[in-house]
């Protein structure tokens, strides 16, 4: 075998070795990126009921880190904020539950989560308390 031989063989085998790293690691950060995305859903949709919960807080603090290059999700949450930001009896029930239904149907589909036909915008705004009993939050937030 010849140098020139011998070199292509090594050349070819560390191109093909950092092609896998790189694919790997491309791979692996989508994976990440995605996890971090379903956690941060999880706790917005969880504590969604109690906008003063200390979980739902960090979820809406989250998630112009965790989606700051989606523009839809960022729109809905400024747009969710700034119907915050007025004073509540001054605010629409009705304007809050559908700033905030936007957001969190805008959150999961950035996720990726998908839902069936069956579930409706009801079930976005239907909670549930500690005793079992259904709570709807379109009584207001």
């Amino acid at each position: 075998m010849t140098s020139e031989a011998i070199f292509v063989t090594i050349f070819a085998s560390l191109i093909s070795g950092l092609f896998g790293v790189l694919i790997s690691f491309k791979f692996y950060e989508r994976l990440e990126k995605r996890k971090l995305r379903i956690e941060t859903a999880k706790k917005l949709i969880g504590g969604r009921f109690n906008l003063a919960s200390n979980e739902f807080n960090i979820a809406m603090n989250e998630i112009f880190v965790v989606y700051a290059d989606c523009p839809e999700v960022m729109t809905a949450m400024t747009n969710f904020w700034e119907i915050l930001q007025v004073p509540r009896e001054q605010r629409s029930d009705k304007v809050v539950n559908d700033k905030l239904l936007a957001l969190l149907k805008t959150v999961c589909s950035n996720s990726g989560i998908t839902h069936s036909k069956d579930i409706n915008d009801d079930f976005f705004l239907r909670t549930f308390n500690g005793n079992g009993n259904p709570v709807s939050s379109k009584h207001g937030v």
